[in-house]
């Protein structure tokens, strides 16, 4: 018998680098003979660039991308260019890469909880499969910069990329419960600080409430930054610190990094990430990043350091209508009554008549809550592994769950998710992130991001081109986000064209159950999806076989700014700051108008020439806070910015928020989130805001000077017949309270002063917003001052309620300004009869 084992040593043979040929070289299981063509164009691509230094490589959910990303890490390790590096954002990920990988023949190995790295893969003879988190923390056993021996990798594949970057933000990041000892003394470290920023938001965060928060000025962070280190370092051994302390102790970290204070927890973290001190990925000779979700991804340059040639020329098949099914539907856009309970009996009877699989996701655990709390049986799903919970849905039915703030990084192909609920808009993880988008909100680029999310989660139950899932979009900040019509543009194609087909259905159905029962409408639809009707599948297949997928290419501002930031920020590292200030300058003169993130990047340069002279930093950060009032308060200096009057009448005003949305619904829902923040008890914060909001949907023009500036009235309003509202809010005051203090009564007295200070010889009124309209004895009101109680209130509301009801009758397109003047005049809106119908009570 011939030993062909002992002739196959024998000979002398090359490995196959080709991928194509590397494929066809493996030793494979039945039912994986052949490529697909579109695996087949992305690798033949990436064959062509494997020289390039970084890869950017975009297939579609169920395209094979886990095999793609095996055949280039094998064919590296062909070539003799390994050790090789499959990441992943989670263990059940790679679990999922480990079985495939076996399935084709191809060698590799998982990283345990073990201090060492297997030998196969430090002699590259396998390709190891691990998480982000082995080798994005300060503890890491492929060793941090500073280290002996970090390891060297040949190539580094990061798949589902953009989860992994929000990975390695919080893997930097150091985040302590504000009970805790280290986060009382942060918080005490900065109690001047916040108190200048915002006196109300501070007494929020001192009452413990969690949605309250501020950023810590820089110019504060550089005063207290010996003690934070000192603290830092003599906690290192916290689990807190334990994995973060390393990388923030490392030359100028510490000192570029920010901190947020919320009511329960506290952050810090680096401005940018400090790739360079992972050197095993800083260092590696190739990087490849797979992402299945079409984005902008400038964030690759920005936090990962990646070629912005690359960025720019991403890798992906030439497919057309390459997209799996979704029927994306709102049910309160059908029927406004079908929201909060009612949705949730909506969403619990369609999972009973299917035996399906449901899953919400939701921003947060507390909204989580909700769902936990009015469907039966709902698992909540912890932070890290993932896979019992994706295997009980792969295997069974009839379950719920609930993720929160979890967008990506997860899998539920066919019936692990056949209803899919997207609850609320999604936010950026982490308070460093959230203060920023809340600062840069008018940005496009934050505005992208969010549409992503948004775009991610909606493909968490589509995983191939044949599966099929029901997607059920709920909250009013969500379908306000979407249907706004300045945000379309964010969306990619595919889902822009199925969210036009769930809007055509839904205003289908509203038309045709003027008289019936909407809500088994909604029903009725649904099972048309899940029981595969042949018309839905005809429809859908009509609307989007044409489809094509691929985005607008990268917008080149959005790579420059990325660059630049990146680049800054390394000479920050170095110490050198004028470098670091001169390039966030030069880019923003050169790239950016002042609206938008002109005052955002103003400020970014101002910290870093706060090392350099803090009086030029400080008039920096006065210019941007004059752009952008969102940003950190200066110090001193700021200008009050009057309201500007608009040389519009209040229905043109109106018109222009109405057809800002392509629903009517959707300005009830916004609406709506504006009345609810409008009672007594609710933090004053939210109180403020909400009154603010008010006055846009009727016209009027509105400012909160004594947040924005430190002084001045809660809230001032300017109606368009040029009167004012000089407001002072008591909202919180207990309910039962008997009679207006003396100190509120001079609070108000103030503001009017205010006023005719920087309005002489305008019109106002004062109004105080308090629970009682009787004076404590020899306390006294200006003459002319209104008192708005509760009643008074909810009036108020009512009416506004009531208006914009009447505007979601019709299209958002079909109004005139005849139309709204009508309406306004209907409920009592226009400036003079507003005064006089709800303005009318005296304190007495």
């Amino acid at each position: 018998m011939v030993d062909f084992n002992q002739l196959i040593q024998q000979e002398s043979h090359t490995l196959e680098v080709e991928p194509g040929r590397l494929f066809g070289s493996l030793q494979r299981k039945r039912g994986y003979e052949y490529l697909r063509d579109v695996q087949r164009d992305v690798l033949d691509e990436w064959h062509r660039r494997r020289d390039e230094p970084d890869s950017v490589i975009k297939m579609n959910t169920g395209a094979g991308k886990t095999l793609v990303g095996l055949l280039i890490l094998q064919s590296r390790l062909n070539e003799g260019k390994g050790p090789a590096l499959y990441l992943c954002p989670n263990t059940h990920l790679v679990s999922q890469v480990e079985r495939e990988a076996k399935s084709f023949g191809i060698k590799c190995v998982v990283s345990g909880r073990g201090e060492t790295l297997p030998v196969e893969f430090l002699e590259s003879k396998a390709i190891l499969v691990t998480t982000i988190h082995k080798l994005f923390n300060g503890r890491s056993i492929f060793q941090v910069a500073g280290a002996p021996d970090p390891v060297p990798v040949g190539l580094v594949l990061v798949d589902d990329a953009h989860t992994c970057i929000n990975i390695a933000h919080e893997q930097f990041t150091a985040e302590f419960s504000k009970s805790s000892s280290v986060g009382k003394s942060l918080a005490g470290f900065f109690d001047d600080a916040m108190q200048q920023q915002s006196v109300g938001l501070y007494a929020d965060i001192v009452q413990g409430k969690r949605n309250a928060y501020i950023r810590i000025p820089y110019w504060a962070w550089q005063e207290r930054l010996q003690d934070v280190a000192a603290l830092f370092s003599k906690n290192e051994g916290l689990d807190e610190l334990r994995f973060t302390w390393p990388f923030l102790k490392s030359g100028e970290v510490l000192s570029n990094s920010t901190a947020v204070i919320s009511g329960d927890r506290v952050e810090v973290a680096p401005n940018i990430i400090p790739i360079d001190l992972v050197p095993s990925f800083a260092k590696a000779s190739h990087r490849v990043y797979m992402s299945a979700t079409l984005l902008d991804d400038a964030a690759l340059i920005k936090d990962f350091a990646a070629d912005p040639a690359s960025v720019t020329k991403p890798i992906k098949p030439n497919m057309v209508g390459d997209i799996g099914e979704r029927l994306i539907i709102s049910p309160s856009l059908v029927e406004q009554s079908i929201e909060g309970i009612v949705t949730a009996h909506l969403v619990s009877e369609i999972q009973s008549n299917h035996s399906a699989n449901v899953v919400v996701l939701v921003p947060s655990i507390y909204r989580g809550q909700f769902w936990k709390s009015n469907l039966p049986n709902v698992m909540s799903v912890p932070d890290m592994d993932i896979s019992d919970v994706i295997e009980r849905l792969s295997n069974s039915k009839s379950n719920t769950v609930t993720f929160a703030n979890r967008y990506d990084g997860i899998d539920l192909p066919d019936n692990a998710c056949r209803i899919l609920v997207l609850d609320g808009l999604p936010h950026e993880p982490g308070l460093i992130r959230l203060s920023e988008a809340n600062a840069r909100q008018a940005s496009p680029i934050i505005k992208r991001q969010i549409a992503q999310r948004i775009e991610q989660g909606m493909g968490r139950g589509v995983r191939s081109r044949a599966d099929y899932c029901v997607v059920l979009l709920v909250g009013g900040d969500l379908l306000s986000f979407m249907t706004r019509v300045d945000n379309q543009p964010f969306f990619t194609e595919d889902t822009k064209r199925q969210i036009e087909m769930g809007k055509g259905l839904s205003a289908l159905l509203k038309e045709d159950n003027k008289s019936s029962n909407a809500y088994q409408a909604v029903i009725g639809v649904v099972a048309q999806c899940l029981n595969r009707d042949a018309g839905w599948l005809a429809y859908h297949q009509q609307n989007i076989q044409d489809t094509q997928t691929n985005q607008a290419p990268v917008s080149s501002t959005n790579i420059e700014l990325a660059s630049v930031e990146l680049s800054a920020w390394q000479f920050a590292l170095r110490g050198q700051y004028y470098y670091a200030s001169a390039e966030i300058s030069r880019i923003v003169n050169e790239k950016l108008s002042p609206e938008a993130d002109f005052g955002w990047y103003l400020q970014v340069a101002a910290g870093y020439h706060y090392h350099l002279d803090r009086v030029e930093a400080l008039d920096k950060q006065i210019k941007a806070y004059d752009l952008n009032d969102h940003l950190l308060k200066p110090l001193e200096g700021v200008t009050y910015r009057k309201v500007q009057a608009k040389n519009t009448s209040q229905s043109r005003e109106v018109l222009n928020w109405v057809q800002a949305f392509t629903e009517p619904n959707s300005l009830r829902l916004k609406a709506e989130g504006v009345f609810e923040n409008l009672t007594f008890g609710i933090g004053s914060n939210d109180f403020e805001q909400a009154l603010s909001e008010l006055a846009q949907i009727m016209g009027f023009q509105a400012q909160r000077p004594d947040e924005k500036q430190g002084y001045g009235p809660d809230v001032l309003w300017r109606m368009t017949d040029g009167h004012y509202l000089v407001i002072e809010v008591k909202n919180q005051v207990e309910l039962g309270r008997s009679a207006i203090y003396k100190r509120e009564a001079a609070q108000l007295g103030q503001h009017g002063e205010w006023f005719k200070r920087e309005y002489p010889n305008l019109p106002y009124t004062p109004v105080l917003i308090h629970p009682s309209a009787t004076l404590e004895r020899g306390v006294y009101l200006a003459e002319g001052t209104k008192v708005v109680q509760a009643d008074d209130l909810n009036r108020i509301v009512e009416a506004v309620r009531g208006f914009v009801k009447a505007l979601t009758s019709k299209p958002t397109n079909s109004w005139s300004q005849s139309d709204i003047q009508r309406l306004l005049t209907e409920y009592g809106l226009l400036p003079m009869d507003f005064l006089n119908k709800f303005l009318r009570k005296e304190a007495k």
